[in-house]
């Protein structure tokens, strides 16, 4: 069964880095779907998208880090999707069992993640663990870009193949 990536990005028009890393995933086995390109009016489909999940085990997010947090869309996506009585509550779990990964491009080097006194990487993704354990998934993997601003065009070439390796290791 093919892996769901869930993908939100911004301005995706002029991200180079998911832009690769989604060129990457053509002739693969997965099921890509474009929040901001499905709904730039941001009127989520929330039965389509809840029929979506349940279609598949593996579910990705991809997504850049905007200001130490999700894309806009990725949040609403997240309130309006995975919702009482569909991901969570005492009569269905739906996402129960599956596996959740992470696809996340940051603007600035690890190491400004981890330098004393700055935000680490697991601080910021806290929320997203929290709502994975509390739908009952499990995060699996976590695929991480950083610098984005600074990787050649040679090591952009290295980082898809191994994005495509990690998806490979998620069926």
């Amino acid at each position: 069964m093919p892996a769901l990536v869930i993908f939100a990005h911004p301005n995706f028009a002029t991200s180079r880095i998911n832009k690769a890393l989604k060129n990457a995933l053509e002739g693969e086995s997965v099921v890509f779907s474009d929040l901001y390109s499905k709904y730039p009016d941001f009127k989520i489909d929330v039965l389509a998208e809840q029929e979506l999940l349940l279609q598949h085990q593996h579910i990705v997010f991809q997504f850049p880090i905007c200001w130490y947090s999700y894309p806009p869309l990725l949040k609403q996506y997240l309130d309006d999707v995975l919702t009482y009585g569909f991901a969570f509550g005492a009569s269905n779990k739906a996402l129960a069992g599956k596996s959740f990964y992470l696809c996340t491009s940051f603007g600035a080097q690890e190491s400004a993640y981890l330098a004393p006194g700055s935000y680490s990487v697991e601080t910021l993704l806290s929320p997203f663990k929290a709502t994975t354990k509390f739908v009952g998934a499990t995060l699996q993997g976590h695929f991480k870009v950083f610098g984005s601003a600074e990787i050649s065009d040679a090591n952009l070439a290295q980082i898809c193949q191994e994005y495509r390796q990690f998806l490979t290791n998620t069926k």
